[in-house]
């Protein structure tokens, strides 16, 4: 009987042998790989969470109408249909950025300029009759009145 017969620098491997230990270690290198990227992904995704949970509401630029205008975007849904009405006594630089705002807030709902064209109406000051007789009332918030449409 023969023995193989071995170097003295150590075993003698098949090239079969050295292509499924090549085939292991790329395995292997892939899986630490994919459990780092996997670790960092969980990590980058908390990150993500405290940044929303830190991050203002941007109401907060309304100033006293910050209040009013949070509650009436959680009335209105995607599509729904709002004016803003403005009392005699809001100036006109106020006016032009509670429009501004209410369309960038609001949305997905859709500015209307008209309440007659509203599903629901966001009144700066007390609500006129022809409002009155056409929305019910939702709150009162920060001296601003909101309103929804009456069912006919």
């Amino acid at each position: 009987m023969q023995t193989a017969r071995r170097s003295a620098a150590g075993p003698i491997y098949t090239t079969g042998a050295l292509a499924i230990l090549t085939v292991v270690a790329f395995v292997a290198l892939v899986a630490v790989g994919a459990l780092d990227a996997a670790r960092e992904i969980r990590r980058l995704e908390d990150r993500r969470h405290e940044a929303l949970a830190t991050r203002s509401d941007p109401a907060d630029t309304a100033g006293a109408a910050a209040g009013a205008f949070r509650r009436f975007r959680s009335e209105l849904g995607a599509g729904r249909r709002f004016a803003v009405v403005y009392g005699p006594d809001l100036d006109r630089d106020t006016r032009g950025f509670y429009r501004l705002f209410s369309g960038y807030y609001l949305y997905p709902a859709i500015a209307v300029s008209t309440p007659a064209d509203a599903d629901a109406v966001m009144v700066f000051g007390a609500p006129g009759p022809a409002i009155s007789r056409a929305f019910a009332s939702i709150a009162t918030v920060d001296g601003v009145w909101l309103g929804r449409r009456r069912a006919p």
